[in-house]
């Protein structure tokens, strides 16, 4: 608890103004594909279909705090849970419980996340790493990378966000990969709603 402390109360101990860059997220998608797997009677493949939502809020201080709920396939059901998301979120740097980014959201950034976009399994997958960039000076953005789970072996991944109105987004997902000659494959589309300060 005190280290807890400790991280909360950084930025205001060495002198940190945070920009007024408060805002609320709210993001829902679905999906599906396929992944492949084995058991004791040999190798598979499974076919999925999956759906999830996403809130989150960033303060003006550097935190941001939220949850998205996802279902995801396992063992040929599926279920559905519930992810927290709570991080030290500065312009620059981004670090907790979905994962790490380093650079602006406007620029070039690098980031290693999971359990973060909707839905889990379709999206950008429950793990990944990769870059973002914008592609336009509306808004429109690229991320391209690698994913894993619930894929066996690691794939292409990429993805598109398109700014249909003011703080509105569209934004498709998807990856391909193999494992033993099958196709792994996931793709997703989704819209996300942005209410900025």
């Amino acid at each position: 608890m005190r280290y807890l402390s400790l991280v909360l109360l950084f930025p205001y101990i060495v002198g940190f103004t945070p920009p007024d860059s408060s805002y609320s997220e709210c993001q829902i998608g679905l999906g599906g594909g396929q992944y492949t797997y084995a058991d004791c009677s040999g190798e598979h493949i499974g076919k999925y279909y999956d759906f999830g939502a996403r809130v989150t809020h960033k303060f003006e201080a550097p935190f941001r705090i939220g949850a998205t709920i996802s279902s995801f396939p396992i063992d040929d059901k599926s279920i559905a849970f519930v992810f927290p998301d709570i991080a030290f979120d500065n312009e620059n740097f981004s670090i907790g419980t979905t994962g790490l980014r380093l650079g602006g959201i406007d620029k070039i950034y690098w980031e290693l996340k999971w359990l973060d976009e909707v839905p889990f399994a379709s999206g950008r997958g429950l793990y990944r790493v990769g870059l973002g960039l914008p592609i336009t000076e509306s808004g429109t953005r690229l991320w391209i990378g690698t994913n894993r789970i619930p894929y066996m072996k690691w794939g292409f991944a990429g993805g598109v966000e398109i700014k249909t109105r003011e703080n509105q987004y569209l934004f498709i997902n998807g990856r391909y990969g193999e494992r033993n000659r099958a196709p792994e494959f996931g793709l997703s589309l989704g819209i996300k709603f942005n209410a900025i300060k």
